[in-house]
């Protein structure tokens, strides 16, 4: 179990790391590619206006919400259990308690 005192300082030492920076790197393209893949849709489907709000809504099977955050399991902070939920492409991380 991964135990983190301080949420903020984890998650700049997160995205300090190389491999965290590159897998952010390849998480916003794969979103952007995603969303793009979306407004088609829209478009084909005969929408008049198109706004990316609504893209990122529309999105079957949750597609972009796997591409924009990654999850890790089984995490304490501050005493307490949850998972951390990390956002690649904002590069911010929050603790869900179970």
């Amino acid at each position: 179990m991964l135990e983190i005192k301080d949420l903020e300082v984890w998650t700049k030492e997160y995205f300090e790391k190389p491999e965290n920076q590159e897998k952010a790197a390849k998480a916003c393209q794969r979103y952007d590619r995603l969303l793009v893949k979306n407004i088609r849709q829209m478009m084909m489907s005969g929408e008049e206006t198109i706004e990316i709000d609504k893209a990122a809504e529309y999105d079957p099977g949750k597609r972009l919400e796997k591409a924009k955050y990654e999850t890790l399991p089984f995490v304490k902070v501050d005493g307490k259990k949850g998972i951390v939920r990390i956002n690649m492409l904002d590069q911010t991380a929050e603790f869900i308690e179970e």
